[in-house]
């Protein structure tokens, strides 16, 4: 059974697990952006001295979080497609189940 399968059988749980990734990718990429041009600014300005005091571990830490952030997209985006799939294929077969009695 591939993962798609057991997501796709379980939706409360996925729709549970979009919800969490959904707010720790938030909450993760909120700063980012800021702290990094922050960092790259006192890095341009003090130069070797700003190396010294720990700016490019720092560089490293905030390309470490935007990476494990983007993991937490990917995980929100699968859950979104199986949630979609499962709604799509659910309202596809209310409209064969209609055509049916019509007939």
């Amino acid at each position: 059974m591939s993962l798609y399968e057991r997501f796709y059988k379980r939706p409360i749980i996925t729709f549970i697990i979009l919800i969490a990734s959904g707010l720790t990718f938030g909450a993760m990429t909120v700063n980012i952006f800021r702290l990094f041009a922050a960092n790259w600014n006192f890095i341009l300005t003090y130069g070797l001295l700003a190396l010294r005091e720990g700016a490019l571990t720092q560089t490293l830490e905030l390309l470490i979080t935007g990476m494990l952030s983007m993991v937490f997209f990917l995980v929100f985006k699968f859950c979104e497609k199986i949630l979609i799939d499962r709604i799509s294929s659910y309202t596809f077969s209310l409209k064969r189940i209609a055509n049916k009695k019509k007939t």
